[in-house]
């Protein structure tokens, strides 16, 4: 399992992947793990992202990882535990939505 995270601000963030051991997204497809650090310092990379290559962490399958979801009405829900093969957490104001939702 790969989780990709969007939301840089968070905690558990290691350059765009989850670095946490489980995860719960909780009925409203949104991380309820979140925990934005204030203090922490976030790569700005909309000035130049196209003439330097951001720093993103390789891939790595973490097969420890364990997702739960509340979310009942998504195709990768199977009595609370996610079974996709890697989720893309995005970036709003105030919440991480889990962008790898898809309704059944």
């Amino acid at each position: 399992m790969d989780v990709v995270c969007r939301k840089y601000s968070c905690q558990f963030n290691d350059r765009a992947k989850c670095s946490r051991q489980n995860l719960k997204v909780n009925n409203h497809a949104d991380c309820a793990d979140l925990d934005v650090d204030k203090n922490k310092i976030v790569q700005d990379v909309s000035r130049d992202m196209f003439m330097h290559e951001p720093d993103i962490a390789p891939y790595h399958h973490c097969r420890t990882m364990n997702i739960m979801c509340e979310e009942k009405e998504c195709i990768f829900n199977n009595s609370g535990e996610c079974f996709s093969n890697g989720i893309f957490m995005g970036s709003e104001q105030d919440n991480a939505p889990c962008n790898s939702f898809v309704p059944r």
